[in-house]
């Protein structure tokens, strides 16, 4: 005899069996014929050698066997159940996987918060953070390494689409006896003496070298830090100054430790924008994620801009 393998259609068949106690209203309740039902049975119990129930009884009485079976096929179907739900949702646009790319070391304090917001909304998907700092995000996106990035500016590249987030103002910080705390305005001039604690970055990717102080032929003596607030202990114990953005410094002000001062009349205003592939940017998930980190932003963060 060929053998018969247990398969999903027999355990929907026996649960089915079980609920009903009955052949002819399992049979209905699956879509087979009464006589289909029993031959799919008999097989079975031909391949164990072993009765799966009492033909007799009403309701029907299961063996040992058939007990065995029912407790395998409740333990198994709800599991496949939620797997083909968990399909159809990725078919959907309702599951699947954000990885995030960063190439801005301050966007942690407020990207965090709107990720533990869309986890609530979007259980499925799968969320979570390209590890270390990038400077080639649009890389990582196109080489499907990263699904959802944040940039400083709009690269135009095939097959990517930005999105705005948000401007906001960088401005400069020193210690409080500094000289240039008597200054309210800094200009690119005012930096040609410092030393400028910066995030060890290439040079394009800071605002205040390119926009400010390369055009006006400065380039500071520089120092670098990976983290924020060690970037602010240095500037407090007047081991330089830096530029960094007015949210990322508040709590500091507030509390006494470095000023801020805006550079330049116009104010150094910078920009951070979301960058996905084409294919994935009509994602219902992935827009609730731009539309989730944009909003948690704009209610969070102080001092920002929207961008057009």
């Amino acid at each position: 005899m060929k053998p018969i393998f247990l398969e999903l259609r027999h355990l929907k068949t026996l649960i089915a069996l079980k609920e009903t106690g009955s052949v002819s209203l399992a049979a209905k309740r699956i879509y087979l014929t009464q006589s289909a039902l029993s031959h799919q049975i008999k097989l079975l119990e031909d391949q164990y050698g072993l009765t799966l129930f009492e033909r007799k009884t009403q309701p029907l009485h299961f063996t040992a066997a058939g007990e065995r079976l029912i407790k395998l096929a409740q333990d198994i179907l709800p599991k496949v159940i939620e797997a083909e739900l968990d399909l159809i949702r990725v078919k959907e646009g309702d599951a699947g996987q954000l990885r995030i790319a960063v190439e801005c070391h301050t966007c942690f304090d407020w990207l965090m918060p709107a990720m533990d917001s869309f986890r609530q909304n979007w259980p499925l998907v799968e969320l979570d953070i390209v590890s270390g700092f990038h400077t080639d995000t649009l890389g990582l996106l196109l080489t499907h390494r990263a699904d959802w990035a944040i940039v400083s500016e709009v690269e135009e590249t095939a097959g990517i689409v930005h999105q705005p987030l948000f401007g906001y103002e960088m401005v400069g910080i020193c210690s409080k006896d500094h000289p240039l705390a008597a200054k309210e305005i800094w200009q690119a001039e005012d930096f040609a003496a410092e030393t400028l604690i910066t995030y060890p970055v290439p040079d394009d990717m800071l605002d205040l070298l390119r926009k400010v102080l390369y055009p006006q032929g400065i380039n500071p003596a520089r120092r670098t830090s990976e983290l924020t607030i060690a970037i602010i202990q240095l500037v407090a114990s007047k081991r330089g100054v830096a530029a960094l953005p007015y949210w990322a410094v508040l709590p500091y002000l507030e509390r006494g430790y470095v000023v801020a001062r805006k550079i330049t009349e116009k104010g150094l205003q910078s920009e951070l924008y979301a960058a996905v592939r084409e294919n994935d940017v009509n994602k219902a998930y992935v827009q609730d994620f731009y539309h989730t980190v944009k909003s948690q932003s704009f209610s969070t963060l102080p001092g920002l801009s929207v961008l057009d």
